[in-house]
């Protein structure tokens, strides 16, 4: 409430069509809960929706909103209230624009191509290719770049298929030829990004209709980890979960600031995303060498199991504990053991994420003996504690 004790109103524009969209909405609900209460206004995009005037709506005191047009943009400047953005495109920022100067909140783009690309590497492929989305929106150029700049500094090219026909752009019929055709070309295995979960969806469907195995002859990584589209996949789809919660939790508390006069600690924030999220899609049997697949399946399976030992792993691989640590070396460039307290750690990440358990919980779930041995390991994988990490990427129940 407001020194007067009146409630204040605040107009959400942000689409709820996409996954990173709804979860920051209810980012900002939930600090609103805590913070307010607000009556909130939202629009949801859907067809035929009514649209708010804002400058006309009277006792709307803040506004959140994406996706200005030039046209909204004059209404909102209109509007002579706290306004926040979220996700920001390029000519919103640029000089020109109806509005300047207003705070932001937005994904890195370029590093969730970053991102991507280090996940794969990481798992040691060695072809790579990206497949855009067909409206060519900013972000995908963005993220585009971050991928191609980071594999060129590895020494690594990546194929692209991100240029469509009218046609193409008007119909999945059409466009699915193309990008099969696309597909089939490409060296096996090959490791795919693509910039969104739905786009990543179709290549999966092209895979599946041309009879490309995955992840054994391509593996695909999508972006926003929509659970919804990601577990009806066939496999499951792996992705990069971007923190939308946490983005509209940022907006809402730089709009409470506006309103009671203060200036935003940050008037810019691109958040990195938190993580990849590893299904099927991306399994570990798309690896060259089958002794390291076996073994980092094995591995990534047990990851809450203690005492899961270098000797063990090599015997479900099948192969030497000499061998397998030479192939991790030479595909990976980092040890069996390494590989052990990089999945426990990663299973660290979800639970602290997802989950109510206690950190002395969470120690036994993933396998550790104890907090302070733990804890140092977590710090310089992460550069944070876990209370830190659990604050910062709390997961909404949607997420």
């Amino acid at each position: 409430m407001d020194g007067t004790g009146r409630i204040p109103k605040v107009a959400i524009l942000v689409s709820a069509a996409f996954k990173g969209e709804r979860s920051s909405i209810r980012g900002m609900l939930d600090y609103a809960a805590k913070h307010g209460p607000w009556f909130c206004l939202s629009v949801e995009g859907r067809q035929g929706e009514q649209m708010l005037e804002i400058a006309k709506e009277g006792g709307v005191d803040g506004l959140i909103v994406t996706g200005l047009s030039r046209e909204l943009a004059r209404e909102v400047a209109a509007f002579r209230k706290p306004v926040v953005f979220m996700e920001p495109s390029p000519e919103m920022l640029a000089p020109g624009f109806p509005i300047r100067g207003v705070p932001w909140v937005g994904r890195d783009s370029p590093e969730i191509g970053r991102t991507a690309a280090r996940y794969f590497l990481e798992r040691g492929y060695k072809s790579f290719a990206f497949v855009g989305e067909p409206e060519n929106h900013y972000w995908n150029a963005e993220r585009r770049r971050g991928f191609e700049e980071t594999l060129a500094a590895a020494g690594f090219g990546c194929a692209v298929r991100d240029s469509y026909t009218a046609r193409e752009k008007r119909s999945w019929a059409v466009e699915h030829r193309g990008l099969v055709k696309f597909l089939q070309r490409l060296p096996k295995p090959t490791a795919v990004f693509a910039p969104m979960d739905g786009r990543a969806r179709l290549v999966l469907e092209a895979c599946l209709s041309a009879g490309i195995k995955v992840p054994e002859e391509i593996a695909v990584l999508g972006v926003d980890n929509d659970t919804i589209l990601c577990e009806s996949t066939m496999p499951a789809l792996s992705s990069i979960h971007t923190g939308g919660y946490l983005r509209g939790s940022i907006a809402a508390g730089m709009l409470d600031d506006l309103m009671h006069g203060r200036e935003p600690a940050k008037k810019a924030v691109a958040l990195p995303p938190v993580s990849v999220v590893t299904r099927g899609s991306t399994g570990y049997d798309a690896m060259r060498d089958p002794a390291v697949a076996r073994a980092i399946t094995f591995i990534r399976e047990q990851s809450a199991a203690r005492g899961v030992t270098v000797a063990e792993t090599a015997g479900r691989a099948r192969c030497s504990r000499r061998y397998l640590e030479r192939k991790f070396r030479e595909l990976l460039g980092r040890s069996v053991r390494d590989e052990i307290v990089l999945a426990r750690i990663e299973r660290v990440k979800t639970l602290l994420e997802t989950g109510n358990a206690t950190i002395g919980e969470i120690i036994g779930q993933a396998g550790f003996s104890g907090e302070k041995h733990l804890s140092t390991l977590f710090r310089k994988a992460t550069g944070s504690t876990m209370s830190d990490w659990r604050r910062r990427h709390r997961r909404a129940p949607e997420e």
